[in-house]
């Protein structure tokens, strides 16, 4: 497992080298693109490596999410020292902003409930997001284009994962019609 979290937290100081070389188009898009493909290869390597019946902490759930709430925040953080450009920033951390607050309330109700996974809206807003910050470091003139579709995709992925934990919030084997017509059987009649 050590491979897979070394892929997920190289993330970081490709986003420092990110805020060091943002403004050289070539440098950026290679990090960016860099970043991509280890944030696509640590999923893939760990299941990997749990198939092989490898063993050690199996931290990447929590891990990889984190570790990519952190490499977008460090990279608009580089933007904005750049450019200024705040509805580009909000467009490409729309998801963030939307997804953390919400989580952070849900766990301080709630608690942890299960392992966080990625499912197929997520993975779709990544591959946005990852592709707006290759337009905006190659082609600023089309970042808010670029970062217009990374909000579309990020917001649909957040409204899609708030709608799985509130269905995952209400009991499945007691639909409400079900509670209706046995609520007259519970009750002591006179």
């Amino acid at each position: 497992m050590w491979f897979a979290h070394a892929l997920t937290l190289s993330r970081i100081p490709l986003a420092l080298g990110l805020w060091w070389l943002w403004g050289d188009p070539v440098w950026s898009a290679a990090l960016v693109a860099l970043a991509a493909v280890t944030d696509a290869a640590d999923g893939r390597v760990a299941r990997w490596v749990k198939r092989r019946g490898g063993t050690g902490p199996d931290i990447g759930g929590w891990l990889d999410p984190a570790v990519d709430k952190l490499f977008v925040a460090i990279v608009l953080a580089a933007i904005w020292t750049h450019s200024h450009d705040l509805a580009v920033i909000a467009l490409v951390g729309a998801r963030e902003l939307v997804l953390v607050p919400l989580i952070a309330v849900y766990l301080v109700r709630h608690g942890p409930r299960g392992e966080l996974r990625a499912d197929v809206f997520g993975k779709i807003a990544t591959v946005a997001q990852f592709i707006a910050l290759c337009v905006i470091a190659l082609a600023p003139g089309y970042a808010l284009p670029a970062a217009g579709g990374a909000a579309v995709f990020g917001l649909a992925a957040a409204g899609h994962y708030v709608a799985k934990g509130v269905a995952a919030r209400r009991p499945h084997d007691d639909p409400p019609l079900g509670r209706i017509a046995r609520a007259g059987r519970d009750t002591p009649r006179s």
